[in-house]
C-alpha cells in the first residue's frame, strides 16, 4: 500500500513538471514573435502619405499604382473613353441591326403589304370658280389658260373633293407623291350667255372650245399635253343661254413630282363651280 502511494505521489509531481516546461515554451515563443514583429515594424520602410486632393490611387494587376489625379485622369480619359465608346457603339449598332431584321423589317413588311389597297394616292377637287367670282383677268378667248381656281384645302371639307396619301395642291396643279399609272379625269361645266344683238353681227358657230390637261415636271421645264377634247360651241339663234360639257379620262404614267394640270381656251365659259371635277388616282 505504502509503495502505490509513492508511485502516485511521483506521477503527480511530473505532471506538474510538464506543465511548467510547456508553459515556459509557450512564453519563450510569443516572445519570440512579438519580437520578430517589433523587428518588421522598425525595418519596414516609411510609408508615403497621399494628399487625396492632388493624388489618386488605382489598382491594377501588379498592386495599387498613386499618380497625380489630373494627368491620371487626362490620360484615362484619351486612352480609355475612345475605346469603350467605340465597344459600346459597334455593340449598339449590331444589337439594332439584329432587332431589325429578326422583328421589325418582318413587321413593316407586312404592314405594307396588307395596306397597300388603301395607301394608293388619290384627290378630287370640284368647284371651279370664274374669273368673275376671283378677280382674275379674263385672256382672250382661244388661249389657252390654266384654271387655278379650284377649291382645295380646308374649302374641300364642304365638297365632295379630297385629296390623299402623298398628293398636293399647288396653283390649280395636283403634284403626285409616287410613280405609276395614274387614271386622270377632268369634266366642266360651260355655260355662257348669248346677247341677241351679237349674233346679228358676229357668226359665232364653229368655234372650238379646247379642254385640256398637262403635266409640268422640272426636268422637262415646260408644259406636255397628256390629252384633250376639242368641239364646237354652235349657239342656238334664238336663244339667250347656251350650254354644254367637256370630258377627259385617260391613264398615264406619271413621276413622283409631276404636276399635273387642267387648260381651257374660253375660262369664262365656266360658271357652275359645284358641277366641275378635276381629279386622279393611283391604279
Amino acid at each position: 500500500m505504502t509503495c502505490i502511494c509513492s508511485v502516485l505521489d511521483r506521477l503527480k509531481c511530473d505532471k506538474k513538471g510538464a506543465l511548467k516546461i510547456g508553459s515556459i515554451i509557450s512564453k519563450v515563443f510569443l516572445l519570440i514573435v512579438l519580437l520578430s514583429v517589433v523587428i518588421m515594424v522598425w525595418t519596414m520602410p516609411d510609408i508615403q502619405k497621399i494628399d487625396g486632393s492632388t493624388h489618386i490611387c488605382l489598382k491594377f494587376d501588379g498592386g495599387v499604382l498613386c499618380k497625380e489625379t489630373s494627368s491620371t485622369l487626362k490620360s484615362l480619359l484619351e486612352n480609355e473613353v475612345p475605346q469603350v465608346y467605340t465597344e459600346t457603339a459597334e455593340q449598339d449598332a449590331s444589337d439594332t441591326k439584329k432587332y431589325f431584321n429578326d422583328t421589325v423589317q418582318i413587321e413593316l413588311k407586312n404592314d405594307y403589304l396588307a395596306s397597300i389597297p388603301d395607301m394608293k394616292p388619290g384627290a378630287k377637287i370640284v368647284g371651279l370658280l370664274t374669273n368673275k367670282m376671283t378677280g382674275l383677268e379674263t385672256k382672250k378667248s382661244g388661249e389657252m389658260e390654266t384654271v387655278v381656281s379650284w377649291f382645295n384645302g380646308r374649302d374641300l371639307d364642304y365638297t365632295t373633293g379630297f385629296m390623299r396619301f402623298g398628293v398636293r395642291y399647288q396653283n390649280g396643279r395636283l403634284i403626285v407623291p409616287l410613280t405609276g399609272t395614274y387614271n386622270i379625269y377632268s369634266f366642266l361645266i360651260l355655260t355662257e350667255d348669248i346677247d341677241p344683238s351679237e349674233i346679228k353681227n358676229e357668226n359665232t358657230n364653229g368655234k372650238l372650245v379646247i379642254h385640256a390637261m398637262y403635266k409640268y415636271n422640272v426636268k422637262l421645264g415646260h408644259d406636255v399635253e397628256l390629252a384633250s377634247s376639242v368641239q364646237t360651241r354652235r349657239q342656238a339663234t334664238h336663244r339667250n343661254f347656251n350650254a354644254f360639257n367637256s370630258y377627259i379620262s385617260t391613264l398615264v404614267n406619271l413621276e413622283a413630282g409631276d404636276e399635273i394640270s387642267v387648260k381651257i381656251s374660253d375660262i369664262s365659259l365656266t360658271s357652275y363651280p359645284g358641277d366641275n371635277v378635276f381629279g386622279l388616282h393611283m391604279i
